[in-house]
């Protein structure tokens, strides 16, 4: 078997806080290769990733591979709410050079998030994307990560949790049952990180059975 697993950080290992840190060998990806040892795997996973730039490697590289199965975990990125568009971002980016890390708080703060409440990605174009993507890898059995995060996120940025449900009926409208619960499973076992989006061991560990379990059903 081959599989292709695409994700955003949270696929990732975890250097931070040191209490909840995660190493490569204990992140869901590197767990679902050890239930799977005989299969070949291969991972991409971006920081801060949308998730048209994430699947278009994907697109890009091995649409001829033809994996049996493709694991992604993305959509946060696209989903939550924005106090400035990308351009701006980059645009101020250039103009603050080092300073910009000094204005985050500023340009990052719930208040301007609230007020401006912009799509980094819109629902029209997230919806094309994964239809793409569908279409590209139509041979592939797709398994679609649920965009979760802890409730207390919402101080952090107004407006997510609506969001994030948007955009995951997006999700289980055309990966149906391939859709994976996560937001539960999560919650559960105390699974998210005190940034209330990525996962610590326990979240990442929680999510490998999941996927194992739901893998093995179509095998």
């Amino acid at each position: 078997m081959k599989f292709l697993v695409l994700s955003d950080s949270t696929g990732n290992p975890r250097t931070f806080p040191h209490a909840c840190k995660v190493g490569l060998e204990e992140t869901y990806p590197y767990l679902l290769r050890k239930a799977f040892d005989k299969a070949i795997f291969y991972q991409l996973s971006f920081g801060n990733i949308t998730t048209d730039k994430l699947l278009n490697q994907a697109i890009g590289y091995l649409s001829d591979w033809s994996p049996d199965f493709i694991v992604i975990q993305s959509g946060m990125a696209d989903s939550r709410p924005e106090a400035f568009s990308e351009t701006s971002l980059v645009n101020l980016h250039s103009i603050l050079g080092p300073a910009f890390n000094k204005y985050k708080k500023y340009i990052y703060h719930p208040r301007l998030i609230k007020f401006r409440n912009l799509h980094r990605v819109k629902p029209q174009s997230f919806h094309k994307t994964l239809k793409k993507f569908k279409i590209i890898f139509s041979n592939s059995n797709i398994l679609w990560l649920e965009i979760c995060a802890a409730p207390k996120y919402e101080k952090d940025r107004p407006g997510v949790l609506s969001r994030i449900c948007e955009y995951n009926s997006i999700i289980k409208k055309i990966y149906g049952s391939n859709y994976i619960y996560t937001q539960n499973v999560l919650s559960e076992v105390k699974g998210f990180n005190p940034d209330s989006m990525h996962w610590n061991k326990k979240g990442h560990t929680a999510i490998a059975k999941v996927l194992k379990d739901k893998i093995n059903s179509l095998i």
